[in-house]
């Protein structure tokens, strides 16, 4: 059994109420698989943006394939929600149907392996742009190498 990461994470504007997701599918060495990120132009508050970073992320690691997954997340809401058998924000359904397909999954509380993740992101944030599948803008790669 070889078990894939998943880092993810969100940015969230409160002045401007949007926010963004950055999404790293790993493979069980810890290299990079494929990355998506997602503009959301309404949102209400940064939970509800980490919310969809872990909907958008679980999208990926489903489209990309494996039964075997880790969701590393830096927000400990999020964490603990799902450690408690819930869902948050309007894509719980969404989220609760994708979560249910893996055959083994857990998430835990990680700052350090969301670098990159945080990067994407924050990205997105400036670029409001949406990216799918394995290309990932160069201002990302050192970030990446940077936590290998």
């Amino acid at each position: 059994m070889v078990t894939s990461s998943l880092n993810i994470d969100a940015s969230f504007d409160e002045d401007n109420g949007c926010g963004s997701t950055g999404a790293i599918f790993r493979d069980g060495f810890g290299g990079m698989i494929a990355a998506s990120n997602t503009f959301i132009p309404y949102l209400v508050d940064a939970s509800m943006a980490e919310a969809f970073a872990l909907k958008e992320g679980l999208m990926l690691a489903q489209h990309i394939g494996g039964n075997w997954l880790i969701v590393q997340s830096d927000c400990l809401e999020v964490v603990q929600t799902l450690e408690n058998g819930g869902f948050t924000a309007n894509s719980a359904d969404e989220c609760s149907i994708v979560w249910n397909g893996f055959q083994e999954i857990s998430i835990e509380h990680s700052r350090e392996a969301n670098n990159v993740a945080h990067a994407l992101a924050r990205q997105t944030m400036i670029s409001r742009t949406i990216v799918f599948g394995t290309m990932i803008p160069l201002v990302l790669l050192s970030n990446y190498y940077q936590t290998m």
